[in-house]
C-alpha cells in the first residue's frame, strides 16, 4: 500500500483558494497515508512546520483547535512547498520544512476575477 500511497499528491492551492481548516485537513490526511500535499502560493503558518504534540485523550489540540481526531505526532504541514514568483510567505524556515519544493515559474490566464482574494477571507 505504501508503494501506491506515496504517489498520492495534491495540487497547490493557496489560502486564498482554500480555508486554513481545509489546507490542514488535506495535509494531515496526506501525511497519514504517506502522500504529499502542496502548500500552494502564500506559505504556511509556522505552527504547521512541527509535529502536533499537544493532543489530549479526545483527539483535540490547543494549537489546532479546529481539527479533530488528532494523534500526537500528526503533522498538518504540506510536504511540498510552493515557491512562486511573488514569494509570498516564503521564509528560510518555510523552505527547510519542505520534503519537496515546487518552483512555479509562470501562471496561466484566469477566467473572471481570478487572482483576487475575497474580503471575507481576510481576518487581520
Amino acid at each position: 500500500a505504501l508503494e501506491i500511497s506515496s504517489r498520492f499528491v495534491t495540487g497547490g492551492m493557496s489560502l486564498g483558494a482554500l480555508s486554513r481548516e481545509a489546507h490542514e485537513v488535506i495535509a494531515l490526511g496526506m501525511n497519514r497515508v504517506g502522500g504529499m500535499s502542496n502548500s500552494g502560493e502564500g506559505g504556511e503558518d509556522h505552527l504547521r512546520f512541527k509535529p502536533i504534540e499537544d493532543v489530549d485523550e479526545n483527539g483535540h489540540s490547543a494549537s489546532f483547535p479546529h481539527l479533530q481526531g488528532l494523534r500526537n505526532g500528526d503533522s498538518a504541514a504540506s510536504a511540498t512547498k510552493q515557491l512562486a514568483s511573488g514569494r509570498f510567505g516564503v521564509t528560510p524556515a518555510y523552505l527547510t520544512s519542505a520534503k519537496q519544493l515546487e518552483i512555479k515559474l509562470a501562471q496561466g490566464a484566469k477566467p473572471g476575477e481570478g487572482g483576487q482574494l475575497p474580503g471575507p477571507k481576510i481576518d487581520e
